[in-house]
């Protein structure tokens, strides 16, 4: 398993052992391994996916609507999440190939010889961040998205 991977397997086994369920993507040259779980926001369930790889990136992706786009909402939704994209620097709103509304967060995790010591808390900080966000913008596109 990748470095990174492991540190925040033990950091979820050590602090909230049944959040995220582990898949080792086969066959990568990065060794990416994906977190899979979910952030209740308005009483909804959005898929959430921690993806660790060698790279100095590690991604947060939730999935805020699947498959929502159509050609009535997509211009009404892409402002939208312009807007919020414009706001909030930690994140950012987009549409998927398959027309679903994603909203991707980058952290930066090198091994500076901590042996990525704090990659667990960042990891849980942004989750928080965005569960914030999520709780005080997901009315407002959803309405976008309903039209």
């Amino acid at each position: 398993m990748e470095k990174k991977a492991e540190v925040f397997q033990n950091y979820v086994n050590a602090h909230d052992a049944n959040a995220f369920e582990m898949a080792e993507v086969p066959d990568d040259e990065q060794h990416t391994v994906i977190f899979r779980s979910h952030l209740l926001v308005d009483g909804q369930q959005l898929p959430v996916v921690v993806i660790l790889d060698q790279s100095v990136f590690s991604m947060v992706r939730v999935q805020i609507s699947p498959s929502c786009r159509t050609e009535e909402n997509e211009l009404a939704v892409l402002r939208a999440a312009n807007e919020k994209n414009l706001g909030y620097k930690p994140f950012k709103l987009y549409f998927d190939p398959d027309g679903s509304l994603l909203l991707d967060s980058c952290l930066l995790t090198r091994d500076d010889g901590d042996d990525y010591a704090h990659l667990g808390d960042q990891v849980y900080t942004l989750l928080g961040s965005i569960t914030n966000f999520l709780n005080d913008n997901y009315r407002d596109i959803m309405k976008e998205i309903w039209g």
